[in-house]
Formats: structure tokens, sequence, C-alpha cells
């Protein structure tokens, strides 16, 4: 299966007239088929914050496959340190459920998550700007988000092994 799909991409980004609009034909292509595998396990997610998370994720890593943003260390690395912290948030909301103030809680948490992952992002470089806002999607869950999380990072783990199995072909593509 491999070897036909590396077939059929080869001969997909050879050199010549049309290289510019096959290549990007096959980066929107590859984009389009990831955010339809990812809507597909949508109903296990209880947030669409995380889902648009992963769907700009998707756009950088094909359309922009250079980007130290698509480089398959930021993805996970971003998306791992943004899980922690959205799951601290995610608790402290909970804890003030009860209060009169739980809208004003919400907000300052979903503010606190985007600022600490992003922090902490840049100081242990894993700069992958969607993944701060998987932290506010966590913040915002309605139940304790442990199989969206886990969904969630297995699909940023499969983007990432995809990048790095087809980016060859597209990026030499791309210089051409």
């Amino acid at each position: 299966m491999n070897v036909i799909l590396m077939s059929f991409i080869e001969k997909f980004t050879q050199s010549g007239q049309n290289n510019k609009f096959r290549l990007c034909l096959m980066q929107s292509t590859l984009a389009g088929g990831f955010v339809s595998i990812f809507f597909l396990l949508m109903s296990y997610f209880e947030n669409g914050l995380v889902v648009t998370s992963l769907i700009a994720s998707i756009f950088i890593v094909f359309i922009f496959p250079t980007s130290p943003a698509a480089q398959p260390r930021n993805l996970i690395g971003g998306h791992l340190l943004s899980a922690v912290v959205g799951f601290i948030f995610f608790y402290a909301n909970i804890w003030f459920q009860g209060s009169e103030l739980i809208f004003v809680y919400t907000i300052l948490f979903c503010g606190l998550a985007v600022f600490l992952s992003t922090l902490l992002m840049a100081l242990f470089g894993f700069e992958h700007p969607p993944a701060a806002a998987f932290a506010a999607g966590l913040v915002l869950a309605p139940t304790v988000p442990i199989l969206m999380c886990i969904l969630a990072l297995i699909c940023v783990f499969v983007l990432a092994v995809s990048k790095e199995i087809l980016a060859p072909l597209y990026c030499s593509a791309n210089e051409n």
C-alpha cells in the first residue's frame, strides 16, 4: 500500500508546467483528507475548540510543512504541554462550579490556560500556536475530558508521523 501511495505522489509531483498547481492540489487534498478523518472522530470530541485547534494544526503541517510550527517536535510537544495545562485549569474551573461568578472564573481560567501553555511552549521550545486553543478547549469541556484529550493527542501523533512520511515528497516538489 505504501509503495502505491509513494509512486502516486511521485508521479503527481513530477516537474512540469503545472507543478505549482499539482503541489497545491496535493497539499490541499492531504489537509482535507485529514480534516475529514478527524471529523469522523468528532462525535468523541465534546468541544469544538479542540477540533478547531486540530484543524489549524493540520493546515500548518500540510500547507507550511517547512515552518518551525509544523515540525513534529513542536506539534507533539505543544499539544502535550497544552493538555497538561488544560487539565490543571479544567479542574480549577470545576472547583468553582457552585460559585455565582462561574462565568468570570471560566473566562479567567481559559485566559490563564492560553497564557501558561503559550509561555511553556516558548520556554521549552515547542512553539505550535494551535496548541494554545487546545488548552482552552479542555478548560471549556463540560465533563472530564480524558477521552477527548487522548483521542486528540492520538490524532496529533498520527498527523506528525504522516507529515514525516509525506513531507519529503511535497517539500522537495516545492523546491523545483
